[in-house]
């Protein structure tokens, strides 16, 4: 965007070093995309220091070394596209984002910093209400036109909040599992800065106790799955969450799923840690914030959070009992959606969901396929509730049900059924 960056001295010659102003985010894309484009060059070299301009904290970057066509190249496919420009009713206020999704009578629209925001409908332009009803329209028909096309698709009605969990220890909501042992219960944890503990609550939002992982210090959990294989019922979680990219291994805890009596009275118990699984992944330094396992296969899936509209999806065969050693996660997927923030695999097997801070998109794979089959076409999109920082979603027992909460107190819990036969979500109304 021209309005976000200077340059100067662009002939970029080797005696002199191009100087860009630019933002943080678009400082970080643009190293890494000169690093992958100069990685032969010794010689190249990339520089940055904050400074200050027009009350922005923006960084001053010196590039050297850098042939013109390559630093042009990837600015230009660095950019962002251009975002569109919305209006309000009364015609004095703009604001520019892409829109995501319209829910619950509101417009959410994803800002140029990548926050995503809810605003009325009603407080739109008349061009600009039209322009949602027109959109809604042409996905309803290509959501159609792709359901047609894929038998084993599942579509979801419009989502409902069950509850508001009781608990208020529960601050920061990162990862839910539908109970395997015990139906109608359901396993949470909170992000960085709890202790690795994983809390019990049932669909009315009532406390049933926490368990507390013996000897495990939490970095920042960020996921956990619920799952069944050959015949014990287990829970796998995630301390996989890496925001600086400085961490080169990530670490995977499994037990076993705990017993939890709905009619006691609430405990905190310690329970053993049965596998520390350390892992790294194949290509580079990645931060992940959903992870599933299909246990028909015996692999762990890990989906990573990246700026952009592009997540990977790697994959994990479940490693033999050795926490000394570190497996390697194998790039299998790579999804053209928003930052991903929670995944989970069906109970058979056969579907995985990735959500966002919009909606989800669910992948489903046939009986003689593999997951990067499933992953490489194109997913349908679930529309999901409005949560204030959706960071978890998990499929109940059923395989047809979905359930997510939201970090930040009070903690909801939502619940997505699958459609009824016949209906289909319609466009907001024109007034």
């Amino acid at each position: 965007r021209a309005d976000r960056m200077d340059v100067r001295n662009s002939s970029c010659c080797p005696a002199t070093p191009a100087i860009l102003r630019i933002s943080p985010t678009a400082w970080y894309d643009l190293c890494c995309k000169i690093d992958g484009a100069t990685r032969q060059d010794n010689e190249t070299s990339v520089q940055g220091s904050e400074v200050s301009g027009g009350g922005e904290l923006k960084y001053c970057v010196i590039i050297k070394h850098v042939p013109f066509a390559t630093l042009l190249t990837c600015l230009l496919g660095g950019l962002p596209a251009e975002a569109r420009t919305w209006t309000d009713a009364s015609g004095q206020y703009q604001l520019e984002g892409d829109f995501v999704d319209f829910n619950d009578g509101k417009v959410v629209l994803s800002g140029p910093d990548g926050q995503t925001m809810a605003i009325p409908l009603g407080e739109f332009s008349e061009a600009d209400q039209q322009y949602v009803r027109d959109e809604l329209t042409r996905r309803r028909n290509e959501l159609k036109a792709e359901v047609s096309d894929k038998p084993g698709t599942i579509l979801y009605g419009p989502g409902r909040e069950l509850c508001k969990l009781a608990h208020e220890a529960i601050g920061e909501s990162s990862g839910l599992a539908c109970s395997r042992r015990t139906p109608g219960v359901f396993w949470t944890h909170n992000d960085s800065g709890d202790d690795a503990r994983l809390y019990a609550f049932d669909a009315k939002g009532r406390h049933l106790g926490a368990r507390l992982l013996s000897g495990i210090q939490a970095f920042d959990f960020e996921d956990v799955a619920s799952f069944t294989m050959e015949g014990k019922h287990y829970l796998l979680a995630g301390d996989v969450g890496n925001n600086g990219l400085a961490a080169t291994v990530m670490i995977l805890y499994l037990i076993e799923e705990p017993d939890i009596d709905p009619r006691a009275e609430p405990q905190e118990k310690e329970v053993p840690v049965a596998e520390v699984i350390n892992y790294a992944y194949e290509d580079d330094h990645r931060n992940c914030e959903g992870l599933a396992v299909d246990p028909t296969g015996k692999t762990i899936l890990l989906v990573t959070k990246e700026k952009q509209a592009t997540c990977y999806v790697y994959a994990l065969a479940w490693p033999e009992n050795n926490p000394k050693k570190v497996s390697t996660a194998r790039k299998i997927a790579t999804l053209k959606i928003p930052p991903a923030t929670a995944m989970d695999v069906s109970p058979d097997g056969r579907r995985a969901v990735v959500a966002t801070y919009g909606n989800a998109y669910e992948y489903t794979r046939g009986a003689d396929e593999d997951w990067a089959e499933a992953f490489s076409r194109r997913p349908c999109e679930i529309v999901l509730p409005d949560r204030l920082q959706g960071e978890s979603i998990c499929y109940g027992l059923d395989g047809k049900t979905l359930y997510l909460t939201s970090e930040k107190l009070p903690t909801p819990l939502w619940e997505v059924r699958e459609r009824p036969a016949g209906s289909s979500p319609e466009p907001p109304p024109a007034e």
